[in-house]
């Protein structure tokens, strides 16, 4: 199939006939104002407590990998304006398996019209291309392939879409509240660790970003250490080190909570955004004492409740910690995903 990129029309053979629907690939940055308009209204009528920002989206599409703008991103456009997108990625899981990602939001006044169906179909096919291209590159690897994607769970429309369309549910994800931070126990950290603070040495930065990196080495969702994801951490717009609550075992980090504030004015929320305890330090109520921690620490920074996200299955029974610490399921989002038999050529 012949790729037309630099914002020219695609064609999607399932595109319903609606007046004044197109779809169109990538322009550039320029496009970022219109896709987060449609973002975060998807997000919004989905009940996703996450606010966001256009500055953190923007860092985010500088440090995509393995995801080729250019072929890889496709715009619905209704009457000129943005109402959705589909974005391809692919991804090596750290239990032997090659995902091929598909990100799909839409305006809800654009839903329930066949537009989200040709989305989909068309990030299914361009995903399966780039496993087509990886296996004549002899880059895909012989192991289980797998189309997968993600839906807010107050979509109830996109859940039928994919279940329509063959997906099965495998992940579930929950985003917690803890209310009334002016009641946080003081809790102990275990003997000989510290905390001390990260500011914005690159160094210790470093340290830390691969602590917890490793830390979740096993985790489903694992992302590598690479330079690019590292770089993303530093170029974040919400980075603010003088948040992060690390706990050190003389020079060894033992493990953190990173936190943060997310989206802007009355918007404003903190996020414990990583909690991560390396195994040597597991089993000794590590994470309990940095919790409490940040969240003494981001009451005294204004804000009277704290969230997080957390895998609903996590190996560590991170939900129970949570729910222990006064944290409250307040929303969620189910993964899917589709196999791809072993061999196949693109329809």
């Amino acid at each position: 199939m012949t790729t037309i990129t630099n914002g020219r029309p695609v064609a999607v053979p399932s595109t319903p006939a609606i007046p004044g629907l197109v779809f169109r690939h990538w322009a550039g940055e320029a496009d970022l104002p219109g896709m987060f308009e449609a973002s975060s209204a998807a997000r919004a009528a989905d009940g996703e407590l996450e606010p966001t920002t256009l500055e953190a989206m923007t860092n985010r599409y500088r440090h995509l990998v393995n995801c080729d703008l250019d072929t890889d991103l496709v715009i619905a456009e209704l009457d000129g304006t943005t109402v959705g997108y589909a974005r391809v990625e692919w991804a090596d899981s750290n239990d032997r398996q090659r995902w091929y990602e598909g990100t799909c939001l839409l305006h809800p006044r654009a839903r329930r019209r066949g537009i989200g169906t040709a989305l989909l179909d068309w990030s299914e096919r361009r995903r399966r291309e780039l496993r087509a291209e990886h296996r004549r590159a002899g880059t895909a690897p012989d192991a289980p392939t797998y189309l997968t994607t993600f839906v807010f769970d107050g979509d109830a429309g996109g859940h039928a879409l994919l279940l329509g369309h063959g997906y099965e549910p495998m992940r579930r994800f929950f985003e917690m509240i803890r209310r009334g931070l002016d009641r946080v126990d003081d809790v102990p950290l275990p003997a000989g660790l510290e905390v001390r603070p990260i500011g914005r040495d690159g160094g210790l930065l470093r340290r830390v970003f691969d602590a917890d990196v490793e830390a979740f080495r096993d985790h489903f969702g694992w992302v590598d250490g690479s330079e690019t994801a590292f770089e993303e951490v530093v170029d974040d717009p919400t980075l603010d080190p003088d948040l992060w609550v690390v706990a050190f075992d003389g020079d060894e980090v033992a493990g953190g909570v990173l936190n943060g504030f997310h989206g802007t004015g009355d918007e404003r929320q903190g996020w414990l955004e990583s909690v991560f305890t390396r195994r040597p330090w597991r089993r000794r109520g590590l994470a309990r004492a940095l919790i409490a921690r940040s969240l003494r620490l981001l009451r005294d920074r204004g804000v009277d409740a704290a969230y997080l996200g957390v895998d609903a299955t996590n190996p560590n029974q991170a939900l129970h910690l949570y729910e222990s610490a006064g944290f409250e399921v307040a929303s969620s989002a189910t993964a899917y995903r589709k196999p791809l038999p072993a061999a196949e050529t693109p329809r």
